[in-house]
């Protein structure tokens, strides 16, 4: 999962640096209107703006992203092929770490400095766009023609705001089901297929739990659960209603969902326990040849690969619980309300997130395009020869894949249930009992303005 800044301290410097007021309203009711602090600029921005235009200057425009932070020459690269393409803009590139860059950005506009182009992923895109931060790209989409049907419909709808496009999908990921091949033909069992159930997941992980050195301790096992909210979305189940805005975390359905996890790891014992875990992590126990089944995305592929050498692994999609479903996460690239090279901004955006930029961005493995078609030629090609062997999986998913959650407060949302949840996951309090603990805290937080 990617690393979220905590919004609680976000939250509290946003309104003391840029005094905004109603900016982080949960579900507004029209595209936000651009709050001043997040639009205005200095001084010096505007009288350099205003110097290049006289001049016929090359055009300089900021851009801030975390993009491949620990690979810095492949957001390079996509930079040095947009100056190439475009000799009349000049790119002033800073990459920044995800961490710290949220905070940053709102400094910046607090400063009435922004950049012109900022890099997001889902639930902050969600935040810069909601307060106002962000410029609409509805139009300069129309004005240049771009052909919004070549992105899959899933990453492109994850980056609007009441239907408000405020940045463009540059790279996804989605969480489907590896598997270690060999535990499967030593078992004797078929790979995990299209149509899968949980039940057909419970069947083969109960088959694949061992205790493999007799020492009475089970130290293999068939399945890790993803993602909890993963889980819910398998059962049809949701954390709020946003028409009552009530927390359901109590509901049939999620009840359902998390006693499935609580009876596979201590009643029917094919997953590991919360201890077991906290002895080896199930991305451990994969790569160690101890986890039979794990869902995870494709960020894992390069890891793997690197360090998987006694076995074969492969992926299939996503078992269904009541419902096929996963997650899908996405980068974007947005433009700052408060730029004042919004036209070489926006070609920026069009390129970084386009064909090309993207491209180049897949080809030195940070994710997968958003572009179909650069998705499904070119990283099944770049696999070619490694595990996974069906890497289109990772593009078949899409048609079931959903984002995860999204709050303004969804730092708090999650705060709340977290204490409680860990209670039932790990078997010392009733699920039920539990969710209705942590519904109480999240309506708290659902009552906040």
């Amino acid at each position: 999962m990617k690393k979220r800044v905590s919004w609680i301290v976000v939250s509290f410097v946003l309104v003391m640096s840029m005094l905004l007021s109603g900016c982080a309203a949960a579900t507004p009711t029209a595209a936000p209107a651009a709050d001043p602090a997040a639009t205005e600029v200095a001084p010096a921005a505007t009288e350099a703006a205003t110097e290049a235009a006289v001049t016929g200057a090359a055009t300089t425009i900021k851009v801030m992203s975390f993009f491949a932070y620990d690979n810095p020459e492949v957001e390079q690269a996509v930079v040095a092929a947009f100056e190439a393409k475009y000799p009349d803009i000049k790119v002033e590139f800073e990459s920044v770490p995800m961490s710290d860059i949220f905070l940053k950005y709102k400094t910046l506009i607090a400063g009435k400095v922004p950049p012109d182009v900022m890099a997001f992923n889902y639930d902050n895109a969600y935040q810069f766009g909601a307060m106002g931060a962000l410029e609409p790209l509805d139009s300069y989409i129309q004005a240049s023609g771009y052909d919004t049907s070549k992105i899959y419909t899933a990453t492109l709808d994850m980056f609007k705001v009441n239907g408000v496009q405020y940045s463009m999908p540059a790279t996804f990921s989605d969480v489907v089901l590896y598997y270690n091949k060999a535990l499967f033909d030593a078992a004797g069992l078929a790979y995990p297929q299209d149509g899968w159930t949980m039940e057909d997941v419970k069947k083969a992980g109960l088959e694949l739990t061992k205790d493999t050195n007799g020492d009475g301790t089970l130290d293999q096992f068939g399945y890790a659960f993803p993602w909890w909210p993963v889980i819910l979305e398998m059962y049809n189940a949701h954390i709020w209603d946003p028409t009552t805005n009530k927390c359901t975390l109590n509901s049939p359905e999620a009840i359902k969902a998390f006693q499935k996890i609580v009876d596979a790891r201590y009643t029917e014992q094919y997953s590991p326990t919360v201890d077991q875990l906290a002895e080896q992590g199930d991305w451990d126990m994969f790569i160690a040849g101890k986890l039979a089944m794990y869902p995870t995305g494709p960020w894992a592929v390069q890891p793997f690969n690197d360090k998987i050498t006694t076995f074969t692994y492969d992926i299939a999609n996503m078992p269904a619980g009541d419902k096929q479903a996963t997650h899908v996460y996405a980068n974007s690239y947005g433009m700052a309300a408060g730029s004042l090279n919004k036209d070489a901004a926006w070609k920026f955006i069009e390129f970084a997130t386009g064909p090309e930029g993207t491209k180049i961005r897949q080809d030195g493995k940070y994710e997968i395009s958003p572009v179909k078609e650069i998705a499904e030629k070119y990283y099944v090609e770049n696999l070619a020869g490694d595990d996974p062997e069906h890497a289109i999986v990772f593009m078949e998913a899409m048609a079931y894949a959903v984002p995860q959650p999204v709050h303004a407060h969804w730092q708090e949302i999650y705060d709340a249930i977290a204490p409680e949840l860990d209670l039932a996951m790990s078997g010392q309090k009733d699920v039920a009992e539990a969710l209705n603990a942590a519904c109480a805290g999240v309506d708290t937080v659902l009552a906040q303005p």
